[in-house]
This record gives C-alpha cells, structure tokens and sequence, in this order.
C-alpha cells in the first residue's frame, strides 16, 4: 500500500529533492520582490506604513533617544526588541530600508526549515502541496513585505509548538533549551506572544520541568515588567500608544465583542479544535494548553489588518494540526486537505496575492505626503505616521496617537476638534494630511488645500483620498505652491491632486 512516507534517498536524490523544496519557498518571494520593484519604480516599498514607524525610531534609538520626534519620548512600537534588532543596521544609511526585508526573508526561512523537517520522512510531491497550501493559506509570503516583525514571531512560535510536540507526541524528557529561549523571546517580539508563552510555560511546568519554565517564566515577566516601567520612567505609562491606540479590550463588554468578532470569523477553527480535544481525553495538559491559547486570543488578540493578527495562533495550532493528519491519515490525504486549505482562508490568500498592489497604493499616497513635508520643511500634523516622519527633518504631529500619547490621550477623550488646534498651535504646525473621515470634527481654522486621490486600488491603506490643509492664508498658499510643484515634476496616472483654492 502507497502510504506516501519515503525510505531515506541516496545523496544525489537527497540534494535534488532540498534543490526542488527551496523553490517552494524562494520562487514566491522572487516573484513578489520583482513585482513590488516593477510597480514602484525600482523602489522597494513595504505594504504597511508602519515599518517607517520602526525604522525612524531605530534611527533614533541608535542616537541615543527613544521617540520618533527629537525633542520628546514616544513609544510608537508594537514590539519591545524589533525596533532595537533594527537600531543596529543604522550606519548602513539608506541601505537601512532593504534591512526588514532581508530579516524577515532569514526569519521565514528558519521558519519553513522547520516545517520542512517536520514533514521529512514525507513524499516531495506531497510535501509540496502541503507546504504550498498551509504558506499560501497563512500569508507566509506576504508576511515578509510588510516590513515588520511578524515572521520573527511565526518563527519563534513554530519552534515552540514543535517543541512541545516532541514532549506531547514523542515523550522527550527534557525540552530543549531553544524552545525555552523563544518562549522567553515571543512576547518581547509582540505582546500578544504572552497568550502563548504563559500557556507553553504553564504546561511544561505541569509536566514535570519544574525549575526552567520557573526561571524563564520569572524572566520574561521581568522582561516585560522593565520596558514597563523604562515607559513609565520616560512619562509615557506603562504600554506603547500604538498597542493602546489598536486596543479596545478595555471593559467586559469590549471583551466580549472582542470574542464574537473573532468568533464570527474563525468559529470553524474553534470547533475542529474542541472536536479534536474531545477525541483525545488521554492528553488533557495538551488541550488545556492549546484551548488556553485559543481564549487568550479570541478574548484579547485581533484578526486582520492585512493578514497579519492572527497568524501567531493560526501557525501554534497549524503545527499540531499538521502532525495530527500526518499519523491518523495517509500522506495522500494530508497533501488533499492542506492543498485545499486556501480555499478555506480566501481572505489570507488575497492578502498574499495582492502584496504588489498593497505596495504600490504605499508608494502612491504615504510616498508622495512625506515628499511634500519633506519639501515645506516644516512641522506637519498627520494621521498616517511612518513614511513622513522618516522623510520629514522637522517634528510630526502624529493626530491619530501612536507618536504621541498626548494626542492619543485626547483623542481618546476630548469631543470636537479644540483639542487638535490647541495641540498643532503648541507644536507650530501649520499643515495638516489627513483621511477626512477620521476626522469628521476639524478645526474651523484649518483651510482645505486639495486632496492626493488615488486612481489605483487602495488595498491596505485606509482610504484612497488624503486631504491637506493649512492653518492659515500664507500656508496654504505655500502649501499649494509645493503641491503643485512636486505634481508637475512626478507626473503620473495612479494618483492625481485636485487643488479646492
């Protein structure tokens, strides 16, 4: 019978096949990265604005200063460690750009090293179209281009759900001190690695590893605790803004709504997921723990936002997944079900699909607003930090809070729009980009210029029209002047200004 498992190859077929299983992984990134060149004239452009956030910060970080604006603090970060990892690459200058790129090419491909390992006594056809499907259906590859720390974080949650797979399923003694390392690591990379690394911790301790899921627990709680109270030192309270602006877990009731959007869209993982636990009442620690990391995340975590929230719990429970197909069906079966997959996640596989695009509506709104402030040379007020502030050489008001935990604070709580005049008059902002529609309520002072319209798909950005304003006659004018003058410099067809004076 055709169970699909291989007997070790000869050397020579051994090569070919690793040659044939790179192609999995190399040929898409290619294909993308050339992609995302052509459509933005030979520039490398992620498909978020946020990693300008991190790469701006880095810069700082490495002169001594945390902040995205010289002369105040800011936690503008998701990530305690990324923007540090990146802070060391600042003496490349402009090379800087390409370094998220190149790490998280590196940290992804540690990532299907170890899935293909995983799948090694597996037929190539077949690990072929499992990996395929699983990748393309979790926005593997689209991960990489949004310039953040997301493929770090699936690496280092891959290699804990293997480890704890080889203490569930293979009964090892002892976990290796690797997987101990990335549990310790997860939630310093993004937060939300706590819903995982407490479970994994939780569970290794009840079976039987007493002392290090003690030290690495009392470790990362520290950790955690230090960058807390290194904010807090620096007046900005005990979290980044950008993890308070994204949150809104604040009340039992915010919680549960939380839970019922989560629900309403990855309801059927849930299920197949108790079914699963039910199936196996001999390992009640196993379902304790990856039930515990599925509560954590429907209660607390996010999905969205381009495909990127939920691919930590998608990757700790696809791992397990994976092995659980591998030993109650055959090899055959497995490739069917995990080939058909991406059909299951349409909404991920577009994510990936449409990477080019997502770069393009970034290089064809946030490009040309951090050119425009670049070339007014004066302080700006925005809703959209990253691309203006890394361009920008003078302070940036960050409207929508991430920059700025006043702002944020105020717009969190103030009704109206005082609160924006009296913030930019303090900080001698004269200009304004911003999407209107998050900013229904504007100042009466503020003087519509015209608008950057996009004529492509707006993908990942949040509106395809971003409006400018200045605070005053002479501004706008020189507002204006400055518009019109980049328009007839970098004519083009996917974006268009319409002047309102």
């Amino acid at each position: 019978m055709d169970t699909g498992i291989t007997v070790p190859a000869p050397s020579t077929a051994r090569s070919i096949e690793q040659r044939l299983m790179m192609l999995v992984f190399l040929l898409p990134i290619a294909l993308i990265t050339l992609s995302v060149l052509w459509i933005n004239d030979g520039r490398l452009i992620y498909t978020l604005d946020d990693p300008y956030i991190h790469i701006d910060l880095a810069r700082r970080i490495f002169g001594g200063h945390y902040g995205i604006n010289i002369n105040e603090y800011s936690a503008p970060s998701s990530s305690i460690i990324w923007p540090l990892l990146l802070a060391s690459f600042t003496p490349l200058g402009q090379f800087m750009l390409w370094v998220p790129l190149i790490l998280n090419i590196g940290f992804s491909y540690l990532t299907f090293s170890l899935f293909n390992q995983l799948l090694r006594d597996v037929r190539l056809g077949y690990r072929f179209l499992i990996l395929g499907g699983w990748f393309l259906a979790t926005n593997f590859y689209g991960l990489i281009f949004n310039g953040m720390e997301h493929c770090l974080q699936i690496y280092l949650v891959t290699l804990i759900a293997i480890g704890i797979l080889h203490k569930e399923f293979e009964n090892n003694p002892t976990t290796r001190d690797g997987v101990y390392i990335a549990i310790l690591m997860l939630p310093l990379v993004r937060y939300e690695g706590l819903a995982v690394s407490l479970p994994a911790l939780l569970y290794l301790f009840l079976k039987g590893e007493r002392i290090r899921p003690v030290a690495y627990g009392t470790g990362l709680l520290t950790a955690v605790a230090l960058f807390s109270l290194f904010l807090s030192h620096l007046g900005l309270g005990y979290l980044p803004s950008s993890v308070i602006a994204k949150s809104d877990t604040t009340g039992l009731s915010s919680i549960a709504m939380n839970a019922i959007g989560q629900f309403e869209k990855y309801g059927w993982i849930i299920v197949i997921m108790l079914v699963t636990c039910a199936l196996m009442p001999e390992r009640k620690l196993f379902a304790l723990l990856i039930i515990s990391v599925t509560a954590l995340h429907a209660l607390f975590g996010k999905n969205g936002w381009f495909g990127r929230y939920e691919i930590y719990w998608l990757t700790f429970l696809g791992v397990f997944f994976m092995h659980l197909c591998l030993t109650q069906f055959r090899a055959r079966t497995t490739a069917i079900i995990f080939g058909l997959l991406p059909l299951a996640f349409a909404q991920l596989v577009y994510t990936t699909l449409s990477t080019p695009l997502a770069a393009a509506a970034v290089y064809n709104q946030q490009y040309p607003m951090s050119q425009i402030a670049q070339r007014l040379n004066a302080p700006v007020a925005v809703n959209d930090l990253g691309l203006v502030a890394l361009n920008s050489r003078q302070y940036v008001l960050d409207l929508w809070g991430l920059g700025s935990l006043e702002a944020l604070k105020l717009r969190k709580s103030q009704r109206g729009s005082a609160w924006i005049s009296d913030l930019m008059e303090r900080k001698n902002a004269h200009y304004a980009f911003v999407y209107e529609e998050w900013f229904a309520e504007r100042p009466a002072s503020w003087i519509k210029v015209g608008e950057l319209q996009m004529n492509i798909p707006k993908i990942a950005t949040a509106f395809s029209t971003v409006a400018f304003f200045a605070t005053d006659e002479a501004s706008a004018q020189t507002l204006k002047e400055v518009m019109q003058a980049y328009a007839l410099e970098y004519p083009t067809g996917k974006y268009h200004f319409r002047f309102d004076r």
